[in-house]
């Protein structure tokens, strides 16, 4: 099996249990934990990726925020860790925290359909714009590549992770 192979199962499969008891239970903030650092990172790369920046913060992905940034300083990417710092900075000044998102989301049905801008108004557009600026300068390929580079120098612990 090889690191892409391992790095793509692991994507799979950190969404469901045992993994996912990681994140559900708060360990996912051990970074001490090469398992911990991997999922923080996918499920960043995932929710941008999925759904934009600012829905990373307001998700439930958003809550490790900080530990984020601090996984791609552990996986050898500064400058995207430099980043994400600074669109939280700018998000946290603006007052666009995830608890004021999850705040605006609390008078939502279950499944209820949505998006940003309808759900939050005007209120931060302007650091929206300032966010997404300094999102779509962020190098993706890079953090995937440095992940990979993570994940092979503790391939054992990935491996016992998925059960082989």
């Amino acid at each position: 099996m090889t690191i892409a192979d391992l790095l793509s199962e692991f994507s799979i499969k950190i969404y469901e249990p045992p993994l996912s008891d990681l994140r559900d239970n708060g360990g996912v903030r051990d970074l001490s934990d090469p398992i911990a650092v991997v999922m923080l990172i996918l499920d960043f790369e995932t929710e941008v990726s999925m759904n934009g920046i600012t829905n990373f913060i307001g998700n439930s992905t958003g809550i490790y925020s900080i530990e984020t940034v601090a996984a791609l300083d552990l996986i050898g990417c500064s400058n995207q860790s430099q980043q994400l710092k600074t669109i939280l900075e700018i998000a946290t000044a603006a007052g666009m925290t995830h608890d004021t998102i999850q705040q605006d989301r609390s008078g939502l049905s279950e499944y209820e359909i949505t998006s940003f801008a309808k759900l939050h108004g005007e209120i931060w557009d302007y650091a929206s714009a300032q966010i997404d600026k300094l999102e779509s300068a962020i190098d993706y390929t890079d953090i995937m590549d440095n992940a990979a580079k993570f994940v092979a120098k503790h391939q054992n612990e990935f491996c016992v992770a998925l059960g082989r």
